[in-house]
């Protein structure tokens, strides 16, 4: 009887240890994924005219703010909510391009990933291709009078449309913009692993498009990050040679501490804390990642220049306390808009007005770019 008992323990202690490590593994793929996020909000559309959309109800469609509708053909612009009532919600809405699939489904999101900046904002662009360490990164180039460039750095599983909503309001100020790809995008080269570095490699790519900024005429540049790519951008500060022509940051949503994130969304997801510990400890192994490395929030010394940070209070994604944190500890260069409504990355989306504003008035307070005349 003793002896079953013992073969039974090591029997549970074996499945329960098999099973514990099939849950970190599970979660370390979670944590270096390349693809798209899995969550993909929709919505039904219940009729549509050229000035006018009715969608189903829910949170999202409810949510006030200047919004992209897309669906597998086309995208278009919704805004303000019109009226609602138990079954469907009806808001300003103008399309660009195709027709809204009546009696179908289409998704609301901060931007199309379809746009680009003539179709979105009326604005010439060049494609052209930056030449990074595994291979060459398209990106999309917007002329403008001005020495010191803009370029882009949108958050993981975006792509270049992220950075459309910020667009306008330098390209208003004359300021050229580069918005880039980087490895592991759709259209630019694969990690050798195959997996997402969090940061810690994609910065080179970020590198290579400042130096093709440079080559092209940059006196300077100003760089702005979303979500993942403000990580980028802080890695970028603190391992290129090119740090030094950088005059300026612009972060939304930044994923500037990669542990507090995790520990965030593992609460939400209400994965317990062993686990999530060793999902980190996994796909460090996997993918060599240093985990305080990819904290940019206590690392002082890689931000010495004038910072403006955006981020949604009701951010589920990344917590508005880390850019909190990050703003704190630089009191005498960074500035911190908190914006009520949206979600991640959604300044703009939230208050479209208030946006432009806030970035054209902390830009000429900093003498960068020309007044809009």
């Amino acid at each position: 009887m003793a002896r079953r008992l013992v073969v039974a323990t090591i029997a549970l202690g074996l499945v329960l240890a098999v099973a514990i490590g099939a849950a970190a593994w599970h979660y370390s793929n979670e944590i270096l994924r390349i693809g798209p996020p899995s969550t993909f909000h929709e919505q039904r559309v219940l009729a549509a005219e050229p000035e006018w959309i009715r969608l189903s109800r829910d949170r999202e469609s409810l949510q006030p703010g200047t919004w992209a509708l897309e669906w597998p053909d086309g995208f278009g612009r919704v805004g303000r909510v019109l009226r609602a009532d138990s079954a469907g919600v009806v808001r300003e809405f103008r399309a660009v391009i195709g027709a809204p699939p009546v009696g179908g489904w289409a998704s609301l999101r901060g931007v199309s990933r379809s746009a680009d900046p003539l179709s979105m904002l009326g604005l010439s662009f060049e494609t052209v291709a930056i030449q990074g360490p595994l291979g060459k990164c398209p990106a999309w180039w917007v002329p403008g009078a001005d020495s010191t460039w803009v370029v882009y750095v949108h958050g993981r599983g975006a792509n270049r449309a992220e950075g459309l909503r910020a667009l306008g309001v330098y390209a208003a100020r004359g300021l050229p913009s580069l918005l880039v790809s980087y490895r592991n995008d759709p259209d630019a080269p694969r990690s050798p692993d195959g997996f997402s570095h969090l940061g810690l490699t994609e910065w080179e790519d970020l590198e290579a498009a400042v130096r093709y900024a440079i080559a092209a005429g940059a006196r300077d540049v100003v760089l702005t990050g979303f979500s993942m790519g403000g990580q980028v951008v802080m890695q970028f500060m603190v391992r290129s040679e090119l740090a030094p022509r950088v005059v300026a940051l612009v972060l939304e949503s930044p994923l500037l501490d990669w542990d507090a994130t995790l520990a965030h969304r593992a609460r939400a997801m209400r994965v317990p804390a062993f686990a999530t510990w060793l999902g980190k400890r996994a796909a460090a192994a996997r993918a060599r990642l240093d985990w305080d490395q990819l904290d940019r929030v206590t690392h002082v010394e890689d931000a010495d220049l004038p910072i403006l940070v955006f981020h949604n209070v009701q951010d589920t994604s990344v917590p508005a306390s880390v850019s909190e944190s990050f703003v704190r500890l630089r009191p005498n260069r960074a500035t911190l808009v908190l914006v009520e409504g949206g979600n991640h990355v959604d300044a703009w989306n939230a208050d479209p007005a208030r946006y432009a504003d806030v970035l054209g008035q902390w830009l000429h307070g900093r003498g960068i770019g020309s007044d809009p005349h």
